[in-house]
Parts: C-alpha cells; structure tokens; sequence
C-alpha cells in the first residue's frame, strides 16, 4: 500500500489494497481513499481489492479504477467540498456496469458514458476496470452553459474524436509511470481538450477548432503518428476522424506553419529511421521498412530520406550498425 502523496501539478499518484488485512480494504478503500464515491460489497464476507491511479492537475484529471465486484454511488454531501460536482467521461475497459443514472444504463466494455457526480447515481459492477476523464462543473458550463441536466447518463458512442480520446486516455494512463510530469500535464490536458470538444459536438453540432485547436492538433498529430504506416491516410480520413471538417484541419496546422501532407510525411519518415536503427528490425529489407512506414514507391523513399537525414536509407542502416549516426536526425 502506498501512502497518500502531496498531489503536486502533474504527479502521479498510485494507490492499491496490498498490505492492507482483507477485512479492512472496503473500508480503507471507502473512507481513506475514494472521494467521488461510497463503495459496498455486493456480498458479505466477500474478498475485495482494487488500485487507483490519477494523474492530478488543476481542474482535470485522468483518474482509473480496477476493483473486485462493488456496489458504489455518490458519497454523501460530497458537493460540500471544492470539485464535489465535477463532471467525468469515463470508459470501461472490461467488466459490466449497471449505472441508474438519469435512467438505467447497462454498460460494457468499450463503452463511454458521462457521470454527472451532483446527481444521485448507482453502480453495480463486476470485476472491472474503467478509466475516466474528470473535468470541472465551471469548464463544461464554459463550453455548454448552465443547463448540464441532459449529461448524467448519456452515453457517447466511440467513433470520431471519442475513439481518439479513448485511445489517448487508456495509454497516458498505463504510460503515466514512465512519463515526467511534464509530459502527465500535456498528456492530461490534452485529454480535457478532446473531452470539451466532444461534449460541445454532442450538443450543439460540429466541434469548433477555434476554441479547441489544441485538443484537436494533438488529436489529430496522435492519429497519424498511430496511422501513418497506411498508405491511403488522408486530410479526409484525419478530419473525420477527429471530429472536424477538412478546411478546419488545414486552419489547425497553418496555425503552426504545417501543413497535414508535411507532418504525415514526417511521421513516415521517422518511422522508416526509428526501423532502420533498431536492432528489432536489422534483418527486416529496406524495401519492407519502407511498405511498413506507409511508402510504395522505393525512389521516392530514398530521395525524401536523403533529402531529411543527408544519409540514403542503406546509408543510415550501416552508420548505425558502426555506432556513427549521432548526425542522423
């Protein structure tokens, strides 16, 4: 069991039930650990254990939770304490949850549904593990406006810019103790960009890039680091998929002096260079590490590698093998 850490700006904090006597872990996990909500065994004499880990800044958080089967709902006078009306995004990423909120909700693994913690709401779930984005009352009423009675409940489907947040959510989450506090910040933030974005698609129409050029930019930059190997992606399928029109896209890289074919480009490239001096990949033809990077044609390859690195791709390959490519980049 770790101990409760000052939650400093980007700190991450881990907590589980190990080291804790099983007759105490409920109660531990209910009085001393969980803020947001009051958890019961479904059964008595039942075994429990659970780990939570968030990533806390200002107003945001990303926040997961894997317990045994529970029966939880809001903490009582929980809204008398700073941040007790939060709203969350959250994703179950296995098990099942019975949610009575605003309506009985039967959840699943991949779904995403919005957790309004002013309103009375219950849960039942199996062993389970859910990870979640939590955002203050004052920044949704920011994007949404004062009426937020039509979130508890509501489910988002996971297509579009959700997909992407789904994806960003669950790695920043298994990646948060390998990552410096500065990048759970960035990584966090970015989060809570996406999520307002789609909160505001879902209720008035089409994301607006104006106000979340951010969250889209890193949303979309996230896509094709993850895509880039497809030959066929596009300006078209990068839009849709973040959630935005494809002039709007155009607008958010111009903004930095990109452009979407350059940065796409780019990412191939440093995926064909990352391959090329990797002791993974040494047997792997350069003709493939060029296919697998989303290139089709080899001249093209050669000549744009050339052109970024000043190195031909064998040419690169033999100066890492001989331990000289310290200029390579």
């Amino acid at each position: 069991m770790l101990d409760h850490a000052s939650q400093s700006y980007g700190r991450l904090v881990d907590l589980t039930t190990d080291g804790v006597s099983a007759r105490e872990r409920i109660d531990y996990w209910r009085d001393v650990v969980l803020r947001r909500t009051r958890p019961e065994l479904p059964e008595r004499g039942q075994s429990f254990q659970a780990h939570l880990r968030r990533i806390v800044l200002n107003e945001v958080e990303l926040i997961e939770h894997a317990a045994s089967a529970v029966v939880s709902g809001r903490s009582p006078g929980r809204t008398r304490f700073d941040g007790g009306d939060d709203i969350a995004l959250e994703l179950i990423r296995y098990g099942t949850s019975n949610l009575t909120h605003n309506g009985e909700h039967r959840l699943g693994s991949g779904d995403l549904c919005l957790v309004d913690y002013a309103r009375p709401f219950k849960t039942v779930r199996t062993h389970h593990r859910a990870s979640g984005v939590v955002l203050s009352r004052r920044r949704v009423r920011e994007v949404l406006g004062d009426d937020l009675s039509g979130l508890a409940g509501r489910r988002v489907p996971a297509r579009g810019l959700a997909a992407v947040l789904r994806a960003h959510m669950t790695t920043t989450l298994d990646e948060s103790p390998r990552m410096t506090p500065e990048d759970r910040v960035i990584a966090t933030n970015a989060a809570a960009e996406m999520a307002l974005a789609i909160l505001q698609a879902g209720r008035f129409g089409a994301a607006d890039p104006e106000q979340f050029g951010e969250g889209l930019y890193r949303a979309a930059r996230a896509l094709i680091d993850r895509a880039c190997p497809d030959p066929d992606l596009s300006p078209d399928r990068i839009a849709l998929a973040v959630g935005c029109s494809r002039a709007a896209l155009y607008r958010l890289f111009a903004r930095r002096d990109q452009s979407v074919a350059a940065v796409v480009r780019q990412a191939r490239l440093e995926r064909a260079r990352r391959m090329l001096c990797s002791a993974e990949s040494t047997a792997v033809p350069i003709s493939d590490v060029a296919m697998q990077s989303g290139f089709t044609d080899m001249p093209t390859f050669t000549r744009m590698f050339k052109r970024r690195y000043g190195k031909t791709p064998r040419e690169a390959r033999v100066a890492w093998a001989e331990g000289d490519d310290e200029r390579l980049g």
